[in-house]
């Protein structure tokens, strides 16, 4: 279960009109509240700031996901599940990608550009202006890219700011460990027309930084704690899972290890429906059970048993496998002993189920993960599992098997995570007559 920590977003009023206090600044207009005027918000030395709070999640705009998907599911269409990595695009993509995710960027320098040339006008025509950018919602965004592309904006689309300042509260956490990072940087634009107080801002910047962090600590942020920790950014378009991984927090937890908790997390214990089983007679067995069942027509003659098996087996799918389960009466009398009120052919066929549970068990608990410095085993079954994100439930698995050294693909792209690729594994293994299930992990996109 993961259970990820809040804090209270940053307010202009709450906090960063203090920064600009302690940073000597003030109010750039007393009467800013009630000015028709659109104008811009402090005035600290020679500088005039505008302050633009980034409070939404590009991702979460319907018309950003259409682009997104369009741009992203081209690639491998068969995936249930597509990971948003700019790393695969070419060049024109990743030109298209950054139009898509700096639309608000795009808003917010535009406007402060007309905020800032009306109040340098009324106060100071030499004054510095100075875009003051807070990443406040927009995770799926880092400090370093968002720096970029407000100085791209800036650069293209006016000439009215002199400098940039763009900074952040990133919080990291898993439910134990709690990292939080404040970056603020500054980037001038026009060095005629350098931002001169921006050490004095950086200063109470860090003093922001130190008093919410204790704030939060000492719990005091309360109900007003709506932010929530770094998290994947997911959602749906056209019945495929379109995933932002969050950020790495990049070092191992000393509570959990080397795997910190994820969501929907599936215990072994827990997974269900991964085959269909049908119990597989000797003939030896068949009158044994024979004479048990003397109304059910499919067992008339173990000609008719036997067809019904194999009618089954045909159905089987790599998702869904049909496994066949040799008993015998004893086997079923036993169960029968402990579920006393399940009767006939259902009976014996749980039976078979019961004794399918118990053996890929065993399959499991013996499954290794590869080494490739040991000896392989000449027959196996191998599991390979993509940890995407946060969640095991955006996980991708691929199934296959090895035999005498012949590789080959039983099924790809299941949306699975560990242990339920594993008890598939198993279906297949008991299917195929092979006792070892050899795994690994694709931590590409993998939350560690």
């Amino acid at each position: 279960m993961l259970d990820l920590p809040r804090i209270r977003p940053l307010s202009e009023e709450k906090d960063i009109d203090s920064v600009i206090e302690a940073a000597g600044g003030r109010r750039a207009h007393p009467d800013w509240d009630h000015r028709d005027l659109r104008n811009s918000d402090y005035s600290l030395g020679q500088s005039i700031i505008e302050l633009k709070l980034i409070e939404d999640e590009r991702l979460e705009k319907l018309q950003a996901q259409e682009k997104i998907a369009e741009l992203f599911g081209a690639f491998d269409p068969d995936r249930p599940v597509v990971v948003i990595d700019p790393e695969v695009l070419n060049d024109a993509q990743r030109r298209e990608y950054a139009t898509i995710m700096r639309a608000p960027i795009k808003s917010a320098v535009r406007s402060a550009s007309g905020q800032l040339k009306q109040t340098r006008r009324e106060i100071d025509p030499n004054a510095t202006n100075v875009l003051f950018v807070v990443n406040n919602g927009f995770s799926t965004m880092s400090h370093d890219e968002l720096l970029e592309h407000v100085v791209g904006r800036v650069k293209n689309d006016t000439e009215e700011i002199d400098a940039v300042v763009v900074g952040g509260c990133y919080l990291h956490g898993d439910g134990f460990d709690i990292f939080a990072l404040w970056p603020i940087d500054c980037v001038t634009i026009y060095k005629e027309r350098p931002f001169r107080e921006f050490a004095a801002l950086q200063r109470s910047w860090n003093q922001l930084a130190d008093r919410h962090m204790t704030e939060f600590v000492r719990g005091e942020h309360g109900k007003m704690a709506s932010k929530e920790a770094q998290t994947d950014t997911v959602f749906n378009w056209n019945g495929r899972t379109y995933v932002k991984p969050t950020v790495r927090i990049g070092v191992s937890s000393q509570f959990f290890g080397e795997r910190r908790p994820r969501r929907n997390h599936i215990p072994f214990d827990q997974v269900k429906n991964v085959a269909i089983t049908i119990p597989r007679l000797s003939p030896v067995e068949y009158k044994r059970v024979r004479s048990a069942l003397k109304d059910e027509p499919l067992l008339d003659s173990i000609e008719a048993w036997n067809t019904h098996l194999a009618e089954a087996m045909e159905t089987s799918t790599s998702d869904k496998p049909v496994v066949a389960i040799d008993m015998s009466r004893g086997s079923w009398e036993a169960w029968r002993r402990r579920n006393p009120t399940i009767t006939g052919t259902m009976s014996f066929r749980l039976a078979a189920n019961a004794v399918f549970g118990a053996r890929v068990s065993k399959l499991v608990y013996a499954a290794r993960k590869i080494d490739r410095t040991e000896k392989l085993p000449s027959r196996y079954i191998w599991v390979v599992v993509e940890l995407i994100g946060q969640d095991e439930e955006n996980d991708i698995a691929h199934i296959g098997y090895v035999i005498d050294g012949d590789k080959n693909i039983l099924a790809k792209n299941l949306r699975k995570g560990h242990n339920e690729a594993l008890a598939l594994a198993a279906a297949h293994a008991m299917r195929m007559g092979l006792s070892d299930i050899l795994w690994h992990h694709n931590l590409t996109y993998a939350w560690v």
